[in-house]
């Protein structure tokens, strides 16, 4: 019997899944902590992840060329306008996993204030 949800051939260069949400809820968790600093280096969040044992992340980052210069250019927007971002990013994600999918529980868990607010529960 074939399994009816084909995927991608894996490859030794592939991504695994949750890395954009991991990248961007670290940077969220950074930001969290920066709260009213106008300047934020892209070293300083290099080091953050560092000290927090995010080995992946960083090796990520400083590897790819792309992936550094866009991190900079993210934190040059400016702390309000990234909270503000993020906030947005939170609520299509609380969108994406409302029932029935497999991770509502989670979501509303995890911001009940936004599931309010997006879903009028």
């Amino acid at each position: 019997m074939s399994d009816p949800s084909p995927q991608p051939p894996a490859t030794a260069g592939s991504i695994p899944a949750g890395t954009l949400v991991s990248l961007i809820g670290s940077l969220a968790d950074f930001l969290s902590l920066r709260e009213g600093q106008t300047k934020i280096d892209v070293s300083e969040f290099v080091a953050w992840l560092r000290k927090h044992r995010h080995t992946d992340e960083v090796r990520r980052i400083e590897s790819d060329p792309v992936m550094l210069l866009a991190i900079r250019n993210t934190l040059d927007v400016g702390h309000g306008e990234l909270v503000t971002r993020l906030e947005a990013i939170d609520e299509a994600l609380l969108r994406l996993c409302v029932p029935p999918g497999a991770f509502a529980a989670i979501a509303h868990a995890a911001r009940p204030d936004l599931a309010l607010k997006v879903l009028g529960a």
